[in-house]
């Protein structure tokens, strides 16, 4: 449709009109209304009466840690407990050298130093790495000479 077309329609219209008046009913209570004047509101409740009610909010408070903290121990899995200790040896690699062999097999000083690693570091010697374990440290042994330099390594899960 033309917008000159709506605009013949939309005058009729307005000309069809123009003659009507609202009934009278509609118009004595719209006069009614407007001589009443403004009419006055009331008070919501719950401005009124706090200090009363002022108890259930610690009571609510603590009923919703309680939820949340029971929430996260559902969760978790329940309560934790320590697995047992396996009689297994743990698995470990070969030692894997890091100065050429024949200068681990001259040095009779060596020791052995138990320490933790990062699990990443596995990959730095082709060892597979979970990415879901990667930030957890892994047991290691290290073979150091006398004056601190490390000739080997070995890990041990």
């Amino acid at each position: 449709m033309s917008d000159d077309a709506l605009d013949r329609k939309l005058d009729a219209l307005r000309h069809e009109i123009e003659g009507l008046e609202p009934p009278p009913s509609i118009e004595q209570a719209i006069t009614a209304a407007v001589r009443a004047g403004p009419r006055k509101l009331q008070p919501r409740r719950w401005h009124h009466g706090w200090r009363e009610r002022w108890p259930a909010w610690p009571i609510l408070l603590a009923a919703s840690i309680a939820v949340v903290a029971w929430t996260l121990q559902t969760q978790r899995g329940g309560e934790f407990r320590p697995m047992p200790a396996s009689d297994a040896p743990a698995i470990a690699t070969e030692f894997i050298p890091l100065v050429p062999v024949r200068d681990i097999a001259s040095d009779e000083g060596a020791y052995i130093v138990a320490t933790r690693m990062p699990r990443v570091m596995l990959a730095d010697f082709g060892l597979p790495v979970n990415p879901a374990r990667a930030a957890d440290p892994v047991a290691s042994e290290l073979l150091v000479r006398r004056d601190g330099t490390v000739l080997a390594v070995r890990f041990i899960d």
